[in-house]
């Protein structure tokens, strides 16, 4: 790999397999999150929530809008097949996808280093991993 001065620029095997793994992710996801949002705007599928009641509470906190017409929050909208198959929480679970980007790329990182025998680095990157994946399950967040 090379710069435009025609230096040479050192990049390890768990940086490219981190970008490579990040390229794919992130162009899924984008093709993701474009097909949630034309699914939900041309209303495609059905929405849990129609635009009109959306609209007529954009006073509300994101809370208050979730507990009065009780939206799905977290995960939820993974739980079962017919509450994802609305525009709108399909539109929202690409972009928990989105969110999973990093995990996916450090669980990449951990094979690396797992194949490289880099011990303290592998403990490092699977204690990420681990933070995070505690951190996006909400097991750590107080229940109201």
């Amino acid at each position: 790999m090379t710069d435009k001065k025609g230096e040479k620029i050192y990049a390890d095997r768990v940086q490219l397999a981190y970008a490579k793994t990040l390229d794919i992710v992130a162009h899924a996801v984008m093709l993701v999150i474009g097909a949630g949002y034309l699914l939900y705007i041309m209303q495609l599928l059905p929405l849990s929530v129609p635009i009109e009641t959306v609209a007529g509470n954009w006073q509300l906190s994101s809370s208050e809008l979730q507990a009065k017409l009780h939206l799905f929050s977290g995960w939820s909208c993974f739980a079962s097949l017919p509450l994802l198959l609305h525009g709108d929480a399909v539109s929202y679970a690409s972009v928990v996808m989105l969110s999973m980007a990093t995990i996916l790329c450090l669980a990449t990182a951990v094979i690396v280093f797992f194949r490289e025998k880099n011990h303290l680095f592998l403990m490092i990157a699977i204690l990420q991993v681990v933070v995070l994946l505690v951190a996006a399950s909400g097991v750590m967040t107080q229940s109201h």
